[in-house]
């Protein structure tokens, strides 16, 4: 199921991410929307704009939604900040937990994610079921 990156990083998204790194953070991690954003490199520290949905597939007044697929991040950091970054797509089964996706299942995701981040000059690598951000 596609990720519905259509929708773009809005303006204020970016410029407070940036300022965050700016003001020394070694990692932004925004949410909102209840589906994937693309990653960026800024300053050799990652930004993920959106998370997807992680943790519920379940809305307002307990409305089930459509199978949304979320984003799940690994860092390795270090006294010198953000060594590593990688991350993996996750969904929902019927009783709403949250499980890990083999990539090969999550074709179309990827390559959404892999062409939106792409706009920021971020490469992403896809290696067994997760994929690495280009640090």
């Amino acid at each position: 199921m596609p990720l519905g990156l259509g929708k773009e990083v809005l303006q204020y998204m970016k410029e407070i991410a940036h300022a965050a790194i700016d003001a020394g953070a070694d990692i932004v991690v925004g949410h909102g929307p209840h589906y994937a954003l693309p990653a960026e490199v800024y300053r050799g520290r990652p930004i993920f704009y959106g998370l997807g949905s992680f943790s519920f597939h379940t809305g307002h007044g307990g409305r089930r939604h459509d199978n949304w697929v979320g984003m799940m991040v690994r860092v390795a950091a270090g006294k010198a900040g953000v060594k590593a970054a990688t991350f993996q797509f996750v969904r929902r089964n019927d009783r709403n937990e949250t499980f890990l996706c083999r990539l090969a299942d999550e074709a179309d995701a990827l390559a959404e994610v892999i062409e939106a981040s792409a706009r920021f000059g971020t490469k992403l690598t896809p290696e067994n079921d997760e994929v690495r951000v280009g640090l």
